[in-house]
């Protein structure tokens, strides 16, 4: 195994030619995802994990003045998260579960767990393969980005097929249900007909995917069931949610249909006593 220096030797190149136009971001922010950045940090090091180690900064400068709709609050001041917490979040949800890969596979899976928006986000001129041409990665790390990327206008064939062919790599199966995982915690920030629309879209396509891939890869069989078990009781309490707030809903149209049945029924009267 190359030292501890030479991997940070080869980190240092590749980073230093992406450049700092590209992976600077703003320090002021650093705070709020310092403890996740620096755990992540050090275990691609101490992995000696490369296309790891040069995602992190990447993913953060790609992602620099992008924000969560989550907040936080210090000293009595609310802050919006910064955008890569997520991408950090996914990442260190996938190491923690240890998955039965190589250390390859696993260099390859967190690299793609960090960057598996940028695809989807930055209008990059070369689809993304600039993560190859330009940012040094492995073309397997493209690969996987490339695989769960969705477009916002797919097809009902197209979105089919798009999750079929995540199906097929099982390093975008893990990254797409975690990416689904810490989404699906993040849901009391959207509105009721989001919510919906993301349960749904997780029993038709995410609960048969995971039953794909307990049937199909017996190597990663441990962290999909617990991907799988967080993914159900997370939806399972968003379904309580949405039929509180439905329901709560139901009860206010209800009040002012009967207030504007009371207002018809004062104008009746009014006009009435008007007449007279």
């Amino acid at each position: 195994m190359e030292s501890r220096y030479q991997f940070q030797q080869r980190v240092k190149e590749a980073l230093d030619k992406i450049g700092t136009e590209v992976l600077s971001y703003d320090e002021s922010e650093f705070w709020m995802i310092r403890s996740l950045y620096e755990y992540l940090e050090y275990y691609a090091a101490q992995n000696r994990l490369f296309n790891m180690a040069v995602a992190l900064p990447l993913a953060r400068g790609v992602h620099d003045g992008e924000h969560r709709k989550s907040k936080i609050t210090r000293n009595g001041k609310e802050y919006p998260l910064p955008y890569v917490i997520h991408c950090l979040s996914g990442c260190r949800m996938l190491a923690d579960l240890h998955p039965s890969l190589s250390k390859d596979e696993e260099d390859i899976l967190l690299a793609a767990a960090l960057c598996h928006d940028m695809i989807e986000d930055i209008p990059f001129p070369d689809h993304g393969k600039e993560l190859i041409t330009q940012f040094h990665l492995d073309p397997r790390v493209y690969e996987v980005v490339r695989l769960v990327s969705k477009r916002k206008d797919f097809t009902k064939e197209e979105e089919i097929a798009h999750f079929h062919g995540i199906e097929q790599n099982k390093l975008a199966l893990l990254v797409k249900l975690s990416d689904r995982g810490n989404n699906v915690e993040d849901l009391y920030n959207r509105s009721c007909w989001k919510v919906h629309e993301y349960v749904g879209e997780t029993k038709i396509y995410f609960l048969p995917m995971i039953t794909y891939g307990l049937a199909h890869y017996p190597d990663i069989v441990n962290p999909l069931e617990v991907l799988s078990d967080k993914i159900h009781t997370l939806i399972q309490v968003a379904e309580v949610l949405v039929e509180r707030y439905e329901q709560r809903e139901r009860e206010l149209e209800q009040q002012l249909k009967e207030l504007q049945d009371e207002n018809e029924r004062l104008r009746k009267e009014w006009k009435a006593l008007w007449s007279e």
